[in-house]
């Protein structure tokens, strides 16, 4: 199984840049065939409560300003300024106003101002709320800030708040990136940014059986889950921005579906419950060259995705009793899941 599941991904290299764009028309005329989502705005009265503090924190004047700013907004103090990690509050003041009036910070903001599109942000987030709430009428809309934090943290999210660091999600453009690493830097983008939100927001709604080891094929079908809420949720966007991938990357993953659905089967992966193995095909990784050296990472997850795609293909069941869904195993065997070798 091995080579031949080398030779295919061989070959899928040097036939890359037809085969994609192959696979990518394919897929953009199979959704013209059908209604478009894009058009269905729920009518949900919603006026998202969202504020942006990247200017105020700029503008602090002096470290009694700040003091001032922090004592209303301590989460910002706390997960993004990392006040914890000072040794007293005078000397966690000075050193943050010091930080954000340098001059390699105050490139970060310009370029936040520059690069982000707050408008436009505000309204996308508001979207996907309002689409949250057609089928989840009680769901409660928690408040949105942005800040900006010199790369403090990304993402602050509870029921109530979500704080946003753009500066995490500037892109190729800005001059400064997150110290992270480059299979992470690609999605740190403007254009992933509400994705992230939307599928973090899906952990409320995400029922599993969780009963201390799950298995690789739960994790498959609880990330699936995740990323059909959130394709759910923003159905104008690409399915390469909902699973993180490049277009070339999703499309190689379409095309070699069924030998990477033989690879799990043949290893006797899917009621694996090693927590090595999770590691390897489930979570954030450069690649899984366990299966090929091309094989892209959290590619598990996309398996699942699948699964629970062909699973809603073949019962049509309403989305929110999908969600509630916790046995992977009759997800699987109901979903007739199935995939070819091309």
């Amino acid at each position: 199984m091995g080579n031949k599941i080398n030779e295919y991904f061989c070959h899928l290299k040097l036939s890359m840049n037809k085969s994609w764009i192959i696979s990518f028309v394919f897929l953009l005329v199979m959704a013209c065939g059908k209604d478009d989502p894009c058009k269905d705005i729920p009518n949900i009265d919603l006026d998202l409560d969202y504020k942006s503090l990247v200017d105020q924190i700029h503008s602090v004047e002096d470290t009694a300003a700040l003091s001032a700013f922090f004592e209303e907004n301590p989460v910002v103090r706390d997960y993004f300024f990392l006040a914890a990690d000072y040794p007293s509050k005078a000397e966690m003041l000075t050193e943050v106003f010091n930080l954000i009036k340098n001059p390699f910070v105050d490139t970060l903001y310009q370029q936040t101002k520059q690069i982000i599109n707050e408008a436009q942000l505000e309204q996308d987030l508001e979207m996907a709320f309002k689409r949250i709430k057609s089928y989840y009428p009680e769901y409660k809309v928690p408040k949105v800030q942005t800040v900006y934090s010199a790369f403090g943290n990304d993402v602050f999210f509870s029921d109530s708040l979500v704080v946003i660091s753009l500066d995490y999600y500037l892109g190729t453009e800005a001059s400064y990136r997150p110290n992270v690493y480059d299979y992470l830097l690609v999605r740190l983008t403007p254009e992933h940014l509400v994705p992230h939100i939307v599928q973090f927001t899906s952990l409320k709604f995400n029922d599993t059986f969780d009963n201390g080891e799950r298995t690789i094929l739960e994790e498959m079908v609880y990330y699936g889950k995740a990323l059909e809420f959130t394709k759910t949720m923003l159905p104008c966007l690409p399915d390469s921005l909902i699973m993180g991938y490049d277009s070339e990357t999703l499309a190689s993953s379409i095309r070699s579906e069924g030998f990477l659905w033989s690879y799990f089967v043949d290893n006797a992966l899917l009621y694996n419950k090693d927590p090595l193995n999770l590691t390897k095909y489930i979570d954030e990784r450069p690649g899984v060259p366990e299966i090929d050296p091309i094989c892209p990472g959290r590619i598990g997850q996309w398996v699942g995705w699948r699964i629970v795609q062909k699973y809603q293909e073949e019962k049509d069941l309403d989305f929110t009793e999908l969600m509630k869904l916790t046995d992977a195993n009759d997800i699987l065997l109901q979903s007739r899941y199935r995939p070819k070798n091309n």
